[in-house]
């Protein structure tokens, strides 16, 4: 199935409003029914994996229509991720919780022609994510990284930190 990206919009504006929720219903469905990979995240606190998770699905939606742009800094991602010890056989038990997160969380919401937007989207996504791990040096030189894009995006634009703050418990300090 072709991505249905305003499906995809659509889905991720429902889950907006309580991001937090969802983000630790994602956790809990991925450490619960896939504990293996618990101990690749035992050195981030569950406030900072709301906040990647939500902001990532925000930013990765929002540029989807053009998958150039994203292509060196999904790439990065994965490159990261294997640097902490994911491995390829890892990515089947995010994507499987995840699409167990939306089909929870949006209930009568959710369709079958949605979760196919979302199965083929992570499908794209970590095709691209398992293209940096094949040389990770490459990805996590020169040019930017995912999270690198990310603050470059604006997660230190007033927008950006509105949406963050409103998404996650994060709480941006005055900055002056």
């Amino acid at each position: 199935m072709k991505l249905n990206i305003k499906l995809l919009e659509s889905s991720l504006e429902w889950v907006k409003p309580q991001a937090v929720e969802f983000a630790n219903m994602f956790y809990d469905n991925l450490f619960r029914d896939y504990p293996e990979v618990e101990p690749l995240f035992a050195k981030n606190d569950r406030e900072a994996m709301q906040k990647k998770l939500i902001v990532s699905l925000v930013l990765i939606v929002e540029n989807i229509r053009n998958m150039e742009t994203l292509q060196s800094a999904l790439k990065s991602l994965g490159a990261r991720h294997a640097e902490v010890g994911t491995l390829e056989k890892h990515y089947p038990m995010v994507g499987d919780a995840l699409l167990k997160t939306f089909k929870s969380f949006l209930g009568e919401n959710w369709t079958a022609d949605m979760e196919q937007s979302w199965l083929a989207a992570y499908n794209e996504i970590s095709n691209i994510m398992l293209t940096g791990t094949e040389n990770p040096e490459a990805y996590m030189g020169g040019e930017l990284t995912f999270y690198d894009w990310l603050e470059l995006y604006g997660e230190y634009d007033p927008d950006m930190m509105k949406i963050i703050s409103s998404l996650t418990d994060f709480k941006y300090g005055t900055h002056t």
